[in-house]
């Protein structure tokens, strides 16, 4: 019996023996797996909040995924950047030695910034300006950034899309770093040729505005040029032009820009796509008024052309022509005054524009004493760059001509801040080129050769 009893005890005490040993290291384990610290985040449009995550595991990889970029977007790091006003549901997971594990869902609330109806700035007593001569073409400024209206991040320009069309990830298009390896800027001899059998058509339209008197909507123009044998059956990328300081909806046209576009699309190096030639001075006087010299008023109109392409251009050209939807396509550019509007818009809404072209590119990005108004620019030096998010994902160019004497070394000063900054772009200068169609017609070329390219 004692014998007995004792292997029994012994069994007994051994089983207990494994059980405790192993309890202590369940327990370490599981209080050593992450775990979301952050459940619920209000948030207003524009601010930044991280997600915190308690315990993470250095090895292992952290995934952010939002159910609706449009509203809030999640950088790679859990930074949370608030756009829209609505309620998103951010999934974190945690992969480690192959494999993932959901660590739950963040319920984050966007509420709309109390943003009112755009007002014309009015100048700085402290500012001075000097009208250069009228015969004398002179680069474009620009009013002081606490006068630049900022766009209404409450209303966004595709909201009549359904949500799936828009802001969704670049998966199905030629990756950017190809074309940014593509070192071959010329322009084939004709490229801007007039040529009836590969033209399309251009129409002309009226849209209202309510970004620029207060309370009131004014008609503005714009030019839609179409490919050849456009159809309401198909789907169309869309790049916005810019014209230059003293132009209008018809001056790219008259410039043959479309045939640019019509001449590469028939040679099969560019996509078929819609063009929209737009009056890029949003004031009540359409630059052609008291405003249209050199002058911060004149200059406000130009800024405040964000807030009437965001808000009332690009739904009118949604709504009306059958266009594809999201940042991947929808592209971006201009000339002179057209090329710092090009800069201020893609780095300012960065989740609408993929492709972004400033040809000749006018000052006033940065901060400057030119031509007798000082400004202190749309951007310092280390706020122009690019979301994380959009880093790798973005077409930046910038042209100049080599004798250009307009906008001098401005275009060389934006390249320098954007490689400081480390931003993927391409940067080249025409040798001997000047401030004119020369130089930004072949640039043009060149970007709408690299746009708009979905994987096969």
């Amino acid at each position: 019996m004692i014998a007995k009893n004792t292997k029994t005890l012994l069994c007994t005490a051994l089983v207990l023996g494994l059980v405790c040993s192993g309890t202590p290291q369940m327990t370490a384990q599981a209080a050593g797996k992450a775990k979301l610290k952050t459940k619920n985040v209000s948030m207003t449009v524009g601010q930044k909040k991280k997600i915190v995550i308690k315990k993470m595991n250095k090895k292992a990889v952290y995934r952010f995924v939002s159910s609706a970029k449009s509203k809030a977007s999640v950088s790679k790091k859990g930074v949370i950047t608030a756009k829209k006003a609505g309620k998103v549901k951010v999934t974190v997971t945690e992969k480690y030695k192959k494999k993932t594990r959901k660590l739950g869902k963040v319920s984050v609330t966007v509420k709309a910034a109390n943003d009112k109806p755009i007002v014309q700035p009015s100048p700085s007593a402290t500012q001075g300006v000097v009208t250069p001569p009228i015969s004398t073409p002179q680069p474009v400024v620009t009013p002081q950034p606490d006068t630049t209206p900022k766009p209404d991040e409450t209303q966004r320009p595709d909201e009549t899309q359904k949500p799936d069309e828009t802001n969704q990830p670049s998966a199905n298009m030629e990756p950017i770093a190809q074309y940014l390896e593509d070192k071959n800027y010329d322009a084939p001899a004709g490229f801007d040729r007039v040529d009836n059998s590969v033209a399309g058509v251009v129409e002309d339209i009226t849209y209202d505005s309510t970004v620029i008197k207060e309370g009131e909507i004014v008609q503005r123009k714009a030019k839609v040029v179409l490919p050849k044998d456009y159809s309401e059956d198909k789907k169309y990328p869309v790049v916005y032009l810019n014209h230059g300081i003293f132009g209008n909806e018809t001056s790219l046209y008259g410039d043959k820009v479309q045939n640019v576009i019509w001449n590469a699309i028939a040679e099969g190096v560019a996509e078929e796509m819609i063009a929209v030639f737009p009056n890029g001075c949003a004031n009540e006087y359409n630059g052609q008024g008291p405003y249209d010299g050199f002058s911060v008023q004149h200059y406000a109109g130009y800024n405040n052309f964000l807030n009437d392409l965001k808000k009332c251009l690009m739904p009118y050209i949604n709504e009306h022509y059958s266009t594809k939807t999201g940042r991947e396509y929808t592209a971006i550019g201009g000339f002179s005054m057209g090329g710092r509007v090009t800069l201020h818009i893609g780095f300012t809404l960065q989740e609408d524009f993929r492709y972004i072209g400033a040809f000749c590119p006018a000052p006033g990005i940065f901060k400057h004493n030119d031509y007798g108004v000082n400004e202190n620019g749309l951007f310092t030096r280390e706020t122009f760059t690019l979301q994380e998010e959009y880093m790798d994902d973005t077409l930046v160019m910038i042209v100049k001509g080599g004798n250009d004497d307009i906008v001098k070394n401005f275009p060389q000063d934006y390249t320098d801040a954007l490689t400081e900054n480390h931003v993927p772009h391409i940067f080249y200068e025409v040798p001997g080129g000047g401030h004119d169609g020369g130089v930004y017609k072949p640039g043009m070329y060149n970007f709408f050769r690299r746009i708009f390219h979905e994987k096969e």
